[in-house]
């Protein structure tokens, strides 16, 4: 039986946090360690038409999941026990939509005569993504930790193992080589989701779930495609204003703030549940407590990845991708501000306030298309660097705004002010020591030593019990 009653024993939070913090890290930890072989294999150009046919897949699986997975995050206390049929019926809704728009495109295709190979891949990689995330949400809030984990590890790991192989074989259009393979293992593994749930229950469509779940996520829609317009648009606008040469090397430094995005990913799934349990509980001064040391934590990692970073990305690709090391403050620097802006928009889906969060986020974005519109033609990668930290920070203080609306007593400005002046010493330490390893790793250890040792308490505590305070 799934524990979706608000409660969450010590035993179980602790295993969780181990296994999802191992699922991310043995996730991301094969991505970032097979970059430095794809950008061997791959062409900067290349590598940008891959990235930018990422970015078009992560639009789309916004559009066809109708961001519905987010609804899970309410739906467990509003059904419980009928929470299996209100996967169901997700399941099979998003199969419907995906289908239906798969079919309207090759229609389309064959009365306009345009292209379908890339569209077809790229709608059927994102039916499997929508699909997957759909149940990895029911088991992270389910807290089906098993499983949830093989669901995280698995589909990135075997998609990269093939692609290389194939990409060795192939003489030319190596792209193809990533992309490929690596839909063809997600659809395998959304085909394994389908009979996980549709084993115990026919496929159905019950109009009130879909009701229930449109209202909180269809506005959810525009934040899920605004989100991806602030973190992908800047790729697909460099290779048609400047060239797939730039954007490789662009998403090259994209990729490694994945480096610091690890193990907020990572906590993330226990924080959720516990965040949402103790916000119905209206327990602020607990939430704060946990909130505060959580974001120092983050901190300390972000400016140590930061500061390491030049080293960490000649690792990771060879000569012709160097460049891109004057870009990393403003990728890590945008990672930070989405981990902070995050504890915002929960607040804002607790309260059901999704047209707000869409309106919010598609603000920062529009904003984001018309910046880059003048800022990348005059300064290549690095305009889209800037711009995504200024467009962040837009997003940010609107989302925290409405939060301080909503909820008064949670999240003050000075929980915010201290790691963000530790981020901007960070960076006013790597641009000045830029050529000098020996100064910025030893800043890097400095700070963290001292962040460890200021709140050794606290990261004692957040890390060695994770869901005690569950």
């Amino acid at each position: 039986m799934p524990r979706h009653k608000n409660y969450v024993t010590n035993k179980t939070g602790v295993k969780a946090s181990v296994l999802y913090l191992f699922a991310t890290l043995f996730n991301k930890g094969v991505m970032f360690l097979t970059v430095p072989v794809f950008t061997r294999l791959l062409s900067t150009s290349d590598y940008g038409v891959v990235t930018t046919f990422n970015s078009w897949v992560d639009i789309c699986t916004s559009i066809l999941s109708m961001a519905l997975y987010i609804s899970f995050n309410t739906a467990f206390n509003d059904y419980g026990e009928t929470i299996h049929d209100y996967l169901n019926t997700i399941i099979t809704f998003t199969l419907c939509v995906s289908g239906t728009v798969i079919v309207i495109t090759c229609i389309g295709g064959s009365i306009f005569k345009f292209s379908l190979y890339f569209a077809v891949l790229a709608l059927l990689q994102s039916m499997a993504n929508a699909i997957i995330t759909e149940y990895s949400q029911y088991l992270m809030m389910s807290f089906n930790y098993v499983e949830r984990t093989i669901f995280m590890a698995l589909p990135n790991f075997l998609s990269v193992i093939v692609s290389i192989v194939i990409i060795i074989d192939l003489s030319k259009d190596k792209y193809l080589g990533k992309i490929i393979p690596t839909a063809i293992v997600f659809v395998l593994f959304a085909f394994v989701c389908l009979v996980r749930v549709f084993s115990r229950s026919k496929p159905k469509l019950n109009i009130a779930y879909i009701k229930y779940g449109l209202a909180i996520s269809l506005p959810l829609v525009l934040h899920g495609i605004a989100l991806n317009i602030l973190s992908q648009s800047a790729r697909t606008m460099l290779t048609v204003m400047v060239g797939a040469h730039e954007t490789g090397i662009f998403s090259l430094a994209f990729n490694f703030g994945m480096i610091a995005t690890v193990f907020t990913m990572a906590l993330d799934g226990i924080w959720v549940p516990w965040f949402m349990n103790k916000l119905k509980q209206k327990t602020y001064s607990q939430i704060n407590k946990e909130a505060s040391d959580y974001i120092l934590l983050m901190s300390y990692i972000m400016l140590s990845v930061m500061l390491c970073g030049p080293e960490l990305l000649k690792l990771m690709a060879s000569k012709d991708y160097w460049e891109g090391i004057s870009v990393i403050p403003s990728i890590v620097l945008s990672n930070y501000l989405i981990f902070l802006y995050t504890f915002h928009v929960y607040v804002e889906q607790y309260h059901k306030k999704t047209i707000i969060i869409s309106l919010n986020t598609l603000t920062a974005a529009v904003f984001n298309i018309i910046l880059n519109l003048y800022m990348i033609p005059k300064f290549g990668y690095i305009g889209a660097g800037v711009t995504m930290v200024v467009s962040y920070i837009l997003s940010f203080s609107l989302h925290a705004l409405e939060t301080k609306r909503l909820e008064p007593n949670l999240f003050s400005k000075k929980m915010f002010i201290r790691p963000c002046i530790l981020m901007i010493l960070s960076i006013f330490i790597f641009y000045s020591f830029i050529s000098n390893p020996f100064i910025r790793w030893i800043a890097a250890f400095f700070l963290v030593m001292l962040g460890i040792f200021v709140n050794k308490k606290t990261i004692i505590t957040y890390l060695g019990s994770a869901n005690k305070k569950g």
